[in-house]
């Protein structure tokens, strides 16, 4: 019994011991090998659209275009001719040359009336040109152009002096989609052209210098761009301006 215990001390003894020695601590490991990545993940769903930002304000109203009243509120101009082609072949064509322009600049020479006291008589010079399709003489230059001068018109009296006109770069389409052009010159006393012909006219100065009139004469082929006898008329109705002096 007395062994046993004595046994027991002994043990005990030395676990303490063994316990209360410090053990050195050993020297740190190799790192390890990185393992391999991993898969990416699934894409997240798109998200919920945001909502529409509030309109902006209406921009400023551009200024009006001119239109087609303006460019043509000063009257026009009728034309038929009549007579053969240059290839032999008889056409007939008529048309009406209405637009004006309405720039300032272009009043003298495009349509401009004037009025002289000449003794007992008041002598009238009348110039007025007529567009075919815009009234423009940069991009659009087919027009006829007047040039009329008379003493006392629509009275008693009434004497025109002469007469000019302009037929410019006006081209003439047949059924066959044939063509020609006529850019010619017609006056008073000229070459190959008849008296031009002016049976009814008529001028208020008072209702905005209204001029009203029809006109016709012939061409000799030689002096025309059909080459052949052209019959030319019309009639003109027309609102002048005149300058304050």
């Amino acid at each position: 019994m007395r062994l046993n215990r004595l046994l027991g001390l002994t043990f005990l003894f030395l676990g303490l011991t063994l316990t209360s020695c410090s053990i050195e601590d050993g020297k740190d490991g190799v790192n390890g090998i990185d393992g391999l990545d991993g898969k990416d993940g699934a894409n997240g769903q798109d998200g919920v659209p945001g909502q529409d930002g509030a309109p902006g304000q209406d921009g400023s109203n551009g200024e009006d275009g001119v239109g087609l009243d303006e460019l043509t509120k000063y009257g026009f101009v009728t034309l038929d001719l009549s007579g053969k082609r240059p290839d032999g072949i008889a056409f007939e064509d008529s048309t009406i040359f209405r637009f004006t322009p309405i720039n300032a600049s272009s009043y003298p020479n495009y349509n401009i009336v004037e009025a002289t006291q000449n003794g007992d008589d008041v002598q009238y010079f009348f110039n007025f040109r007529r567009f075919y399709s815009s009234p423009d003489d940069t991009y659009n230059t087919t027009f006829m152009d007047w040039e009329v001068t008379v003493d006392n018109p629509d009275q008693a009296t009434e004497n025109i002096i002469s007469v000019v006109l302009v037929l410019n770069r006006y081209g003439i389409v047949g059924p066959d989609n044939k063509y020609f052009v006529i850019q010619d010159k017609y006056e008073t006393g000229g070459d190959g052209v008849s008296e031009i012909v002016i049976p009814d006219m008529t001028f208020d100065p008072n209702s905005g210098n209204h001029l009203t009139f029809s006109y016709s004469f012939t061409v000799e082929g030689a002096n025309n761009d059909s080459g052949n006898f052209l019959n030319v008329s019309g009639t003109v109705d027309v609102n002048l301006l005149e300058e304050i002096q």
